[in-house]
């Protein structure tokens, strides 16, 4: 709880500072949204295609390693996680519950069933920094991006460290067989090196392919939900300068400083699209909303999922 109220109040600093700092008014984050049919677009993306993607990709993953689910049971666990990891920091707190969901329905797998999820994530930051660099040039000429660059170099470089200290059996080995007198310290380190197992022994070159289709296609789809919003707010930027400018802050947002990613997100948006000549309020709106339908959304339909998982097991209960 301390570590909970401490986020929640780093968020709510942020938050503070970027009202008073640019004047925004709250009222007219949603007061200048002109078009809402573009919102009504953007939040389809995420409970369909993008939702399917991460879905399909995933059960890709797991049938590499031998596991079969069918995709409506991925897809409620996907559901139930998105609603459950708001409350952990970082904007994935997800993943945490999405990897305690699928070892408890394959303990035979364990520490594979949840390399998954880890595998994935990697993946899935390696397209994201490629992303940016390819889009790069597609930015305004106008502009100063040095310090864009530098992050993308220092963002991509340690991308490319953790793939090979997922993979690293040697870095597995250094630490494999800890012990420790402290019983929970024992299980984590236990489990730890199972995980580490299940990265190094996925079979990498069969996933290539397909998972870099999907994992584009799923990036893909969620930096459209950003340009949908931004037209939604009346500014139509190159699909491409989105490319650029989103990965940064997806990547960026992922550090766990506050619940996830609150206000951090917003400083992020404000920070980047201002290079491109997007005023801070409507920064902050574009976040806000972009929040509220990629995660959010979602979450309320975990929610859903949650409570009449709930009520099937207290029917059954009582039946019995």
């Amino acid at each position: 709880m301390p570590a909970i109220i401490a986020k929640l109040f780093v968020a709510l600093a942020i938050g503070i500072f970027l009202i008073f700092r640019f004047d925004i008014k709250l009222e007219s984050l949603v007061a200048e949204i002109s078009n809402w049919y573009f919102i009504l677009v953007a939040a389809v993306i995420p409970l369909t295609l993008s939702t399917f993607l991460s879905v399909h990709r995933w059960q890709v993953f797991l049938r590499l390693n031998g596991i079969h689910e069918r995709l409506i049971t991925l897809w409620k666990i996907n559901l139930l996680s998105q609603f459950q990891g708001l409350i952990l920091p970082s904007s994935q707190g997800a993943d945490a519950f999405r990897i305690f969901y699928i070892e408890q329905r394959n303990p035979q797998k364990r520490g594979a069933a949840g390399s998954t999820v880890v595998v994935e994530r990697m993946m899935g930051l390696l397209v994201l920094c490629a992303f940016t660099i390819v889009a790069l040039p597609f930015l305004p000429v106008s502009g100063d991006y040095s310090l864009l660059v530098t992050l993308v170099a220092i963002i991509s470089l340690g991308a490319v460290t953790a793939q090979f200290i997922l993979v690293s059996e040697r870095i597995h080995c250094w630490y494999s067989g800890f012990q420790s007198r402290y019983q929970i310290i024992q299980k984590i380190m236990s489990y730890a090196e199972k995980l580490h197992a299940g990265a190094i022994n996925f079979p990498y070159k069969k996933a290539l392919l397909p998972s870099i289709v999907l994992i584009s296609c799923y990036q893909g789809s969620l930096i459209s939900v950003v340009y949908f919003v931004f037209r939604a707010y009346g500014y139509d930027i190159p699909f491409m300068q989105h490319f650029a400018l989103y990965p940064v802050i997806a990547i960026l947002t992922l550090v766990p400083i506050t619940i996830g990613g609150l206000g951090v997100r917003e400083g992020f948006f404000v920070y980047f699209y201002s290079m491109i000549g997007v005023p801070p309020h409507i920064a902050v709106g574009v976040s806000l909303v972009n929040y509220s339908l990629m995660a959010l959304l979602p979450a309320v339909f975990g929610a859903v999922v949650y409570l009449w998982s709930g009520f099937r097991e207290n029917h059954r209960y009582k039946s019995n």
